[in-house]
C-alpha cells in the first residue's frame, strides 16, 4: 500500500509527522528511500500553505533513515511560508536538513529550456517484468531488483546497455495501476518528487562498474531540485533521464531531467553521492 506515502499530519504549526511503513532500498532495505523524504518534505510545507507552490527544493541528506520508523517535521518559516528551514528527525535524531522555497506567482515556475532526447513512447520498451519473463533477466538487473517500488519501470539506456555516447541512466515511469486509486489528482506534484531520486546514482555506479571497479556502498548527499510545472498527473508516464558528467575522488554529481508524456520538462535535478569501493583481496 502506497496511502500514507504522500499524507502527512499537522502537530502544531511548526511541527508535523508521517508515520510508516515507508519504502526501503535494495542493498539496505530497511534504509528509507530518499525519493521519499522529499516528497513528505514538501507535503508538510504545502500542508500548511496550500495557497503557495513550491519552486525550488535542497535536501540534505544527514544521516540513514528507517523505513520502520514515523518521521517527524520541525518547520522555520519566513515570508509568510515562502522560504521554510526543515529539520527531519527519527526518534529524536537529524536524519535530514531542507529548504524550500515557494511562490504565489506562476512565473516563477519558468518555461523549462531543457531538451528531451529522442526516445520513443512508453509502450515500445520492455517493463522490467517483462524483461525477465522474456529471457532478458541479464538486462537492466538492478532495476529489475527493484520491482517491488510501486512503479511500472520500462528501461531505456544505462552506461551497461548504451543507446547513446553519453554516460546516461533514460527511464519511463509510472505509479502501478494496481496503486492508482490511492492517489489523488492533486498529488502528482509529490509523485514525480518521489520519482526524482530514483536510481539516481546508478549511472554512476555502472560507470564503475564498466572500469571494473566494484562498489560496496553508495549514498546520496545531498539532492538539490527546481520544480518546473506543479500541475501534473499523478497517473501519466514520466521520462526520468539522468547524467553523470563529474566523478572524482569516490564522488558523483548528477543531473536529472523529469519530462512529462508531451515530453517537456518538469523538473530538473543535482544530487551529489559518495561511492565506497570493495576491499581489495590481497594477492600475497
Amino acid at each position: 500500500s502506497i496511502d500514507n506515502y504522500f499524507k502527512v499530519f499537522r502537530e502544531d504549526d511548526g511541527n508535523l509527522g508521517s508515520d510508516p511503513p515507508y519504502i526501503g532500498g535494495v542493498s539496505v532495505p530497511d534504509r528509507l528511500y530518499g525519493g521519499l523524504a522529499v516528497a513528505q518534505v514538501v507535503k508538510a510545507v504545502v500542508s500548511l500553505h496550500p495557497h503557495l507552490s513550491p519552486h525550488t527544493v535542497n535536501y540534505k541528506f544527514v544521516s540513514p533513515a528507517t523505513a520502520s520508523i514515523p518521521i517527524k517535521f520541525k518547520l522555520s518559516q519566513f515570508n509568510e511560508g515562502k522560504m521554510a528551514a526543515i529539520t527531519i528527525f527519527q526518534s529524536g535524531k537529524v536524519v535530514g536538513m531542507a529548504h524550500i522555497q515557494s511562490s504565489t506567482e506562476p512565473e516563477v515556475l519558468d518555461s523549462s529550456p531543457f531538451l528531451c532526447p529522442h526516445y520513443n513512447s512508453p509502450n515500445e520498451y520492455a517493463s522490467t517484468d517483462e524483461l525477465a519473463r522474456s529471457g532478458q533477466s541479464h538486462k537492466f538487473i538492478y532495476l529489475q531488483e527493484l520491482s517491488y517500488y510501486p512503479m511500472e519501470i520500462r528501461p531505456i539506456e544505462t552506461p551497461l546497455f548504451p543507446k547513446s555516447a553519453t554516460n546516461r541512466h533514460s527511464t519511463w515511469l509510472r505509479m502501478k495501476p494496481q496503486f492508482h486509486d490511492s492517489l489523488k489528482r492533486s498529488d502528482g506534484l509529490f509523485v514525480v518528487l518521489f520519482m526524482s531520486d530514483f536510481t539516481m546514482l546508478q549511472v554512476a555506479s555502472e560507470m564503475y562498474e564498466r572500469a571494473n571497479v566494484k562498489i560496496k556502498t553508495i549514498s546520496s548527499l545531498h539532492h538539490s531540485l527546481r520544480v518546473h510545472e506543479t500541475d501534473l498527473d499523478p497517473l501519466s508516464w514520466f521520462l526520468v533521464v539522468v547524467e553523470c558528467h563529474v566523478i572524482s575522488h569516490r564522488r558523483g554529481r548528477l543531473e536529472a531531467l523529469i519530462f512529462d508524456e508531451s515530453r517537456k520538462c518538469v523538473m530538473s535535478v543535482v544530487q551529489e553521492g559518495y561511492f565506497l569501493p570493495a576491499p581489495t583481496q590481497s594477492k600475497i
